[in-house]
This record gives C-alpha cells, sequence and structure tokens, in this order.
C-alpha cells in the first residue's frame, strides 16, 4: 500500500472515501499556492493544539497538497511574529515536512511563494509590518488573497468557529452577521476575522470560500461536505426566472449531470417548465414543472464542490418566494433527505421514494404523492 493509500484510508475515518477522494482531486487539480491559505492564530501554536496542526499538515505533506502558512495577521504583537514563525518551521522540520520562511516584505515577493509551493515544499510566511506607509502594504492578508486566489482562507483558532448555546453555526452570511451577534457575542478576534472577511469577499475576483477552524477539525473541513468549524459567506446571487431565455443551457446540462453523476434524458432541456431558480455560476439550482395534480419540483441539485457552501439555503429561499406550494421526491439513501426534512412540511415513503411536500393543503397530498411515485425518471439508465 502507497503512502497514498494510507492517507486516503486515514481520511475516511472523518468522512465518506468517496468525499475524502474527490476533495483531495479537487485540491491537486488546482495550482500549489491555490489549494489553502491558512491564517494561524498565535494560540494554535502551543500543544496540544500544534501537535494536532502538524499531524494534520503531515497528512496533507503526503497527500502533495502544500498550503501556504500565514503567521501575523492575527497577532496584535508583531514582535512575536518571526518567534512564532520559527517554531512552526523548526515542528515542520521535525515532521519531516518540506518547508520554506519567507518575510512577507520579501523583494519579488509572491514569485517566491511560487517557487517554494511549486517545489512541493509549505510556505511559511511571516507578517511583520502593516500599515499604509510600508512596503508591507501590498502583501497584507488582502494582498495575499487577490495574488494567490486561493480555493479557501481557513483562519485557525482555538474556538474552531462560532458557537450559539455550545452548538456550532456551519454558515454565517457576513452581511447579516448583526443579526447572529443579537443572538451570541463575538470575541476580539473572531470581530476582527468578520471585519478582514467582510474587505476580502467585496475585493476578491476568484470564487473563495472563508472558514474559521481549529487544529483538532482541519482535516474535516477541507474533506467533507459538512465541514467542521464556521464558513463566513456572502449569500450567493441566484437568478430566478419562468424558463430557460437567457441562460447557458449547456452548463445548465453539465452542472446537473455532475451534480447527479448521471446523464439527462435527449430533450429534457426542451421540456417546458414553470419556474427555474439557478446561482449565477450554475453551480445549483432548481427546476419546477406542472403536474396534473399540483407543482412538482423537478430537480434541486448543487454542484459537488459546492456543497456544504449554504448555496442550497439561497436557492431554497428563492424558490419559495416564487414558488409557495410544491411537492418533490427523492430516492430513499440520498444523503440529503436529512436537510429536506428540516424545510419540508411533510414526508412518506413511497416504494423506492421519499416524497416531500410544501405549502399543500390536507386534500391535495396523496394526489402529490401519487404523482411523484409514478413520476418518470430523467436520467439515462445505466447500462
Amino acid at each position: 500500500m502507497t503512502v497514498r493509500d494510507t492517507v486516503m484510508k486515514s481520511l475516511n475515518a472523518i468522512g465518506s472515501s468517496k468525499e475524502a477522494a474527490f476533495y483531495a482531486k479537487v485540491f491537486q487539480q488546482q495550482e500549489p499556492e491555490r489549494f489553502a491559505l491558512i491564517v494561524v492564530d498565535p494560540r494554535c501554536l502551543k500543544n496540544p493544539l500544534l501537535e494536532a496542526l502538524i499531524s494534520d499538515l503531515k497528512i496533507l505533506s503526503n497527500l502533495d497538497l502544500t498550503p501556504v502558512l500565514l503567521i501575523g495577521a492575527l497577532d496584535t504583537d508583531h514582535t512575536s511574529v518571526r518567534f512564532q514563525a520559527q517554531r512552526l518551521c523548526r515542528a515542520l522540520d521535525g515532521a519531516g515536512i518540506p518547508n520554506d520562511k519567507l518575510n512577507c516584505a520579501s523583494y519579488e515577493f509572491i514569485a517566491g511563494v511560487h517557487k517554494i509551493t511549486g517545489k512541493g515544499r509549505f510556505a511559511v510566511l511571516e507578517l511583520t509590518e502593516t500599515g499604509p506607509n510600508t512596503v508591507q502594504d501590498a502583501m497584507n492578508l488582502r494582498g495575499l488573497t487577490i495574488a494567490l486566489q486561493p480555493f479557501k482562507v481557513i483562519f485557525l483558532q482555538p474556538s474552531g468557529g462560532f458557537r450559539i448555546e455550545g452548538q456550532r453555526v456551519p454558515v454565517v452570511n457576513i452581511d447579516q452577521i448583526d443579526e447572529f451577534l443579537t443572538q451570541d457575542g463575538l470575541s476580539d478576534g473572531q470581530t476582527r476575522v468578520v471585519d478582514m472577511v467582510k474587505t476580502l469577499a467585496d475585493e476578491a475576483h476568484h470564487h473563495c470560500t472563508y472558514v474559521i477552524a481549529s487544529p483538532l477539525n482541519l482535516l474535516s473541513e477541507l474533506f467533507t461536505v459538512r465541514g467542521a468549524g464556521t464558513m463566513l459567506r456572502r449569500g450567493a446571487k441566484i437568478l430566478s426566472q419562468k424558463d430557460y431565455k437567457g441562460l447557458n443551457v449547456h452548463k445548465l446540462q453539465s452542472s446537473i449531470e455532475g451534480a447527479f453523476g448521471e446523464s439527462l434524458v435527449g430533450g429534457y432541456l426542451k421540456r417546458p417548465i414553470l419556474h427555474i431558480c439557478v446561482e449565477e455560476n450554475y453551480r445549483g439550482g432548481a427546476i419546477v414543472t406542472k403536474m396534473k395534480p399540483g407543482v412538482y419540483l423537478n430537480k434541486f441539485w448543487v454542484t459537488q464542490e459546492a456543497q456544504g457552501e449554504g448555496i442550497a439555503r439561497d436557492i431554497w429561499q428563492v424558490l419559495e418566494e416564487n414558488v409557495p406550494a410544491f411537492f418533490w421526491r427523492s430516492k430513499k439513501n440520498n444523503p440529503f433527505n436529512h436537510w429536506y426534512m428540516k424545510v419540508c412540511d411533510g414526508m412518506q415513503v413511497s416504494g423506492t421514494w421519499r416524497i416531500f411536500w410544501k405549502g399543500l393543503g390536507a386534500s391535495e397530498i396523496p394526489d402529490a404523492i401519487l404523482a411523484a411515485s409514478n413520476a418518470p425518471v430523467d436520467f439515462e439508465e445505466k447500462q
């Protein structure tokens, strides 16, 4: 068994083997420096959190994944940044993880980061100077995110994310953070992170997710759909209309087929519909059609790489605003059923299907169950 096989086997313990393999493949297809920018809180560089972090980083190294590690963005005492960076490098060396340290004020800094990660080494960046009048101004966290365009920016903090009454909050819309604050307060460190993310999200020119996680659950955050920390995001832009006019049907078909892992039957997107909601980058959507007993949610999907980002809730909200009453079905083993149970008004098992409904009157439900149970399959039969 190869080192990679051993590592993938260990990842299976935190999620399904399918999820772990999928995300490992996605990350490996990125440029090395785009895998993740990990902003390390200095409190995470003390044991036992440091041991947990190094253990996780060793696994990433064995998968040939090279995150960029940033020290200093969350440390108000910049005199300690060099010490913290040296401490991290020593721990990486002790675990046999190849790395190089680089100061963010270095000459041709970004080229240096590319060179380090291109060799399969971890780049440990120390941020020791900030302010509008320093050479560092262009290479603070904002400058790094714009220049490196990371797939994820992960803020490592001991808290591991936001909590309300002890329960983890998986997703927070930063545009509605004031509503969150009325429920539970944030620490000074978490407040700084929120302010940083608002700035980054305003100026980012690429798709990026922002997460608060702990060294104790870093791998679960990276390699599972459900995640393990708190994702900070802006609501997705959802297009909503009554037909396919103006949409890229090729992207739409690719999005649906990728999410379901099956090919649509010929002519599917030429059938009449009542409504469609689709995320602007075709990362998820909902298609509503008319059936004899009422309105049928024919398709609801989120692409695999976008799952866990809260897009489903954004699409659902727009769907409910435009279609107040409808019914739909899902295979009994669909892992998304737990989410459907939270948003539906009712559910009944019928053969191999679970039939759900929303906004229906009691007299409408039996016919809806019968119609959904007998609806034709929209995907080609597997050979």
